[in-house]
């Protein structure tokens, strides 16, 4: 019998009276709902500290929306895992749970035990940018060390993220690595081998020693780091990019890799993935390039083409090559002579010392793959490659894999998310050909095991996992996440809009009705702006996005996006994202126009009152609500932007003038060019808002309030209704995306107040909320007198 214990106020696993089930009861915070005499819940509004509390299974990914295919089974498909994530409010911190069970028979499968139950705060290293939300994503794939043993990026107690590893036969977990900053990514190799890339250790300072005696400033510093009082010349990108690669035995010896003939790789880390092949004998990584091929400089791809551009003001910052690494002499080379593609997936075969990839760019002296829709297969020896018969530039691809040494097949979507299409191929000599799909359904149905674990879930129904029998189609319920959720709280339904706008551009959109809704009547809007993601499969999400399923430890991987908690209080929420390509200085436009005109058109005009819509906007969306705010003439009732990108004058020169600010604007800052920043950039534009702006920082302290200070000075000069909110603790442990659920709910809760402020008249009634409405109230009357009168 498994039992596991319940700490108030979060949800921990609730053992059934006996083990053939496991169920997770969420015990959610705030006040409580109470049944009728019928036992039926009388619903109330869901809370963020409801939400922190809710259960959240957390995915293999590599990139946003995109799941390994059996990567909670074992490698003999005997034994599966599952991990879930739970908020606990008290403790101020994120429980994640492991679940394993056999996969024998359905009924085995349906009586999984915990195997570990590990806490941590979510804040991450104060010696890094990023929070605990790299833990569950996206390099952090879940690896199968053997049949019995996983390993994936933990950080607990320490706050410093290194690599465990949890025996499921025993429950015994231990840490792999040792090391004093966080792990980024790492592989596993044969007998035990591991792989790793760490952040660099910040020098020790000397701009202590500098200001005492006097100094010249630099040529190499920019205006971030001397915000944060480092003025030896390192530069903010330094602090944040650097990482060293580390070779460690099974013994625990440890020795350093030169990665393409460095020992600190300056590259970006974000999002990288390690990928060692079946035999334990070679990895792939990605790596930066002091100079770039002329030949490179011929891809069609416009995409790449910028990447290139800004590869000249930041050599080896930019992830542009693959690198094989020989983990037994711990050597570097090149994969091939061709750039690494930003939506490109690699698997190893597990026949052969070969690689195959897609979609992705071939070689310079091959014309099909200049666009980087290609497929090919890689020899990861000799870097000799043949290439798959597919074109896959209209297409996402979701899944590649082999079906034998000589049978491949990959799985896409068109770039709306729909028409999901399996190609499958058969190499004969040095040549892929279109194969039968139903003989390679064959050959691959025969290898699969006869239990599998599946989780079902849709827009609206929260995730439920079940075991199934693969010959008999017969079922068992392995655990129902969030039972009660829906019964307790009231929940807006969710469906999916799309359209095309008159410039092309084709729109895709999730929408959540309000949690009352009736047919007829009128209702606020936030647009909560997404970017560069078509639709994913249909997942339960509370945060209203898609394709961020089991991405970070909290209820939306986005904290300044509340979803279902405006839904709550019937507020309606679009999740907005434009598919389609546009030159760098034209993308502000069209998100703009997106802005302006999806809420009227069909299917969502009858349900939105055009006098009260406003822009959520989060990273590079919280330039486009800036921008859009400053360029626009529609009357938004309210907007927030949160920790986003900015390409205004100020923060440009603090960043030793972008290359992306450039484009964004249309020329540089200088000469003729300032002219396009007059035009274009926010800050030069902040008298044309008088939409009320929120702006949030959070991954950064001085400098990113010093960084939206151009806005925000201009604003509150003009007497506009701006402020400027800061998340706790955001001077130790920033974050980009915070998973710590005190910062999580010190967003929502600013994010919610200011809505149901703006949109409904609605006020909070704790009264250490009174400063807070005083000022707005202040601001509403500011407004209202700068109104145009009769």
């Amino acid at each position: 019998m498994v039992i596991a214990r319940c700490e108030w106020p979060c949800a921990l696993l609730v053992a059934a009276a006996a083990i053939l089930n496991l169920s997770v009861t969420p015990v959610f915070a705030g006040a409580v709902s109470r049944a009728d005499a019928s036992g039926r819940f009388e619903k109330r509004e869901l809370t963020p500290a409801d939400a922190i509390a809710t259960v959240r299974t957390m995915d293999n990914q590599v990139a946003p929306g995109v799941a390994i295919d059996n990567s909670m089974t074992s490698p003999d498909g005997q034994r599966y895992v599952i991990r879930l994530a739970y908020g606990d409010v008290q403790r101020n911190g994120t429980w994640v749970d492991l679940l394993t069970g056999r996969l024998d028979s359905l009924t085995t499968a349906a009586r999984p035990v915990r195997c570990a139950h590990l806490l941590t705060s979510g804040l991450g290293s104060s010696t890094d940018i990023q929070s605990a939300d790299w833990d569950p994503q996206p390099a952090n794939l879940l690896r199968w060390i053997t049949n019995h043993q996983i390993a994936f990026l933990w950080s607990g107690r320490s706050k410093v993220r290194q690599v465990m590893s949890v025996d499921l036969t025993t429950c015994k977990s231990r840490l792999l690595t040792h090391s004093p900053t966080n792990v980024y990514s790492f592989g596993m190799g044969a007998g035990g081998a591991l792989i790793f890339n760490a952040q660099v250790p910040r020098p020790i300072p000397i701009s202590p020693q500098l200001w005492k005696q006097g100094f010249t400033v630099s040529d190499t510093s920019d205006g971030w780091s001397i915000l944060n009082g480092d003025v030896s010349g390192a530069t903010i990108v330094d602090v944040s990019f650097n990482n060293e690669w580390f070779i460690q035995s099974a013994s625990g010896a440890i020795r350093r890799v030169n990665i393409a003939g460095r020992r600190v790789d300056p590259s970006n880390h974000v999002l990288r993935d390690v990928i060692v092949d079946p035999k334990g004998r070679f990895a792939v990584t990605h790596v930066g390039l002091q100079s770039i091929p002329e030949e490179w400089h011929h891809y069609s791809d416009s995409a790449l083409q910028s990447v290139l551009e800004s590869n000249k003001t930041m050599p080896n910052r930019i992830p542009l090559q693959y690198v094989v690494i020989d983990l037994s002499r711990g050597t570097t080379r090149p994969l091939w002579n061709a750039p690494m593609g930003y939506k490109d997936k690699i698997v190893w075969s597990p026949f052969n010392d070969a690689i195959l990839m897609a979609p992705t760019f071939l070689p310079p002296d091959n014309a099909t793959g200049m666009n980087g829709a290609a497929a090919a297969e890689v020899d990861v020896v000799t870097g000799r490659y043949k290439v798959l018969p597919i074109d896959l530039k209209t297409r996402a691809v979701v899944s590649i894999k082999w079906l034998s040494a000589s049978r491949a097949e990959i799985l896409s979507r068109d770039l709306n998310g729909s028409d999901s299409r399996t190609d499958r191929f058969e190499r004969h000599g040095d040549h892929w050909l279109a194969a039968s799909s139903t003989e390679s359904a064959i050959e691959s149905s025969d290898k699969r095991p006869s239990i599998r674990v599946e989780t079902e879930q849709d827009l609206n129904r929260p995730p439920k996992i079940f075991a199934i029998d693969s010959i008999t189609g017969d079922r068992r319920l392995i655990l129902d996440t969030n039972p009660h959720l829906q019964e307790r709280f009231k929940l807006g339904r969710v469906e999916r809009l799309s359209g095309t706008l008159p410039t092309g551009h084709r729109w895709l959109g999730q929408l959540i009705y309000p949690a009352d809704y009736k047919p007829g009547q009128k209702y606020p809007l936030v647009i909560q702006s997404m970017y560069g993601i078509p639709w994913a499969d249909e997942e339960f999400s509370l945060d209203g996005s898609w394709g961020s399923s089991g991405m970070g430890l909290g209820p939306s991987y986005v904290a300044s996006y509340p979803g279902q908690l405006l839904a709550t209080r019937n507020i309606s929420v679009l999740q907005l994202e434009l598919i389609g390509p546009s030159p760098p200085d034209k993308q502000a436009d069209a998100r703009m126009l997106a802005f302006e005109t999806v809420p009227g058109l069909a299917g969502l005009s009858e349900l939105v009152d055009p006098s009260k819509i406003a822009l959520d906007g989060f990273s590079r969306n919280g330039y486009w609500v800036e921008y859009t705010l400053s360029h626009s003439a529609f009357p938004f009732a309210a907007a927030i932007a949160a920790d986003n990108y900015d390409p205004s004058y100020f923060p440009s020169a603090l960043a030793n003038w972008r290359i992306d600010d450039a484009q964004m604007n249309g020329a540089t800052a200088f000469g003729a060019g300032l002219q396009q920043w007059l035009i274009h950039a926010p800050g030069f534009n902040a008298e044309h808002i008088h939409t009320p702006l929120r702006m949030i920082g959070q991954s950064a302290g001085i400098p990113i309030l010093i960084g939206k200070w151009e806005i925000y000075s201009r604003l509150r000069y003009l007497h506009k209704p701006v402020e400027m909110y800061m998340m706790p603790d955001v001077d130790k442990h920033p974050s980009h995306t915070p998973q710590n659920p005190q910062q999580i709910m010190a967003i929502q809760e600013g994010v919610i107040d200011w809505f149901s402020f703006w949109l409904t008249d609605r006020e909070d009634p704790n009264p250490l909320k009174r400063a807070q409405y005083a000022r707005w109230h202040a601001f509403r009357d500011s407004t209202t007198a700068l109104q145009p009168q009769g």
